[in-house]
């Protein structure tokens, strides 16, 4: 089987001729951070003789209307770059400002677009417009990956695309228990990601679709026995069936803690979960051989290999993680991959080493 028959068949849960195996947020196709850091090379190496790419495809711009009028600054200090961008509406500017440290790909938001009442007003003065992502460049990213990469399109749910705009904080204790404003905020997301589940339709077939946004409303963050059916379930399950009626395959994306959340994420009928943060790590509450008794063959299982792992952990521990995870839930509708990639720049010599004991016990055993 090619990378891309392979993946997508893990994804509907078909017959594999073996369980594939990723960096999932790498590749190498161009437009790829990883791609172009000398010290990342070898384990894009790695991927390409003994893995499968997926191809993290270019997103729709902005939920804000048109991206052109979205007027950003770059305010240099000492050792970061602050970027500020500022959004007019009929009811005043929304502005938000976000940082990056030399040595890292990690961004951190400084101030949020939506942060007081009056922000979530002018937001929602906002005339609706739909602007779709670069269509040259998907096209040129999935002419590049061909047989060698499964495109996805890594979208968000509504509760994602609306709670990354807002601080959390203000998120949580003044837009979700207020259904009303809950969900005028979230019917436009909703909107636009159906917008976007068309667009992607209209074009390609038998990609992926991600949805990342469901773990913001798992503990501890927040309770998911009050909020997770309003917030994600009932938004989520409609765009699911929209990407799966248009041919493609949706994925949900969902760190941290399953057991409150499995079942509910089952109802929205998706192909496949990722990451599974599973025990022994500290942050999650379930191990594989739970996950998997409990989905069955209704959802591929993505992930399991801990991230923490593959950068602290000796090979030994690596290689058994790895079989671990394959008992568990393999070999049908098993997908092997980090629960994250890695940020360090330069790569370090250990975390390499560990991908590639990940990538030949996989081989080897899956």
């Amino acid at each position: 089987m090619t990378s891309r028959q392979r993946l997508l068949a893990a994804i509907r849960r078909a017959p594999v001729d073996r369980v594939p195996v990723t960096l999932y947020e790498f590749h190498d196709f161009g437009g790829c951070w990883a791609a172009a850091e000398p010290s990342y090379r070898p384990l894009l190496d790695l991927q390409a003789s003994l893995g499968d790419a997926f191809v993290f495809m270019p997103s729709a711009p902005s939920l804000l209307g048109d991206p052109n009028q979205i007027r950003t600054s770059m305010q240099l200090t000492e050792r970061s770059g602050v970027v500020q961008r500022r959004v007019e509406t009929p009811r005043g500017p929304l502005t938000s400002a976000t940082r990056s440290d030399p040595g890292t790909v990690t961004t951190w938001t400084l101030k949020h677009f939506i942060e007081t009442d009056e922000d979530i007003e002018r937001f929602l003065s906002l005339p609706y417009q739909f602007t779709p992502p670069g269509e040259a460049e998907v096209r040129r990213l999935d002419a590049a990956a061909g047989d060698r990469g499964l495109p996805l399109f890594s979208i968000g749910d509504p509760l994602g695309v609306i709670s990354g705009l807002c601080d959390f904080t203000f998120f949580v204790t003044r837009i979700a228990p207020d259904a009303r404003l809950a969900g005028d905020l979230l019917d436009r997301a909703s909107r636009f990601l159906a917008d976007t589940i068309d667009w992607i339709g209209e074009r390609l077939r038998d990609v992926c679709v991600r949805f990342w946004g469901p773990e913001y409303c798992g503990a501890p963050l927040m309770d998911p026995r009050r909020f997770f059916r309003p917030l994600v379930l009932e938004r989520l399950s409609p765009l699911v069936k929209r990407t799966q009626a248009t041919g493609n395959a949706a994925v949900v994306h969902c760190h941290g803690r399953l057991d409150a959340l499995l079942e509910m994420i089952l109802e929205t009928g998706a192909d496949a979960l990722e990451p599974l943060e599973v025990l022994p790590v500290s942050t999650a509450d379930v191990s594989m051989a739970d996950v998997k008794r409990r989905v069955g063959n209704r959802m591929c299982l993505a992930g399991g290999m801990q991230a923490s792992d593959l950068e602290l952990a000796s090979p030994q521990v690596v290689r058994e993680r790895v079989r671990d995870v394959l008992a568990a839930a393999g070999p049908r509708g098993l997908i092997l991959l980090p629960t994250s990639a890695p940020l360090q720049i330069p790569l370090p010599q250990r975390v390499l080493d560990n991908y590639r004991v990940m990538f030949e016990t996989a081989r080897e055993a899956g």
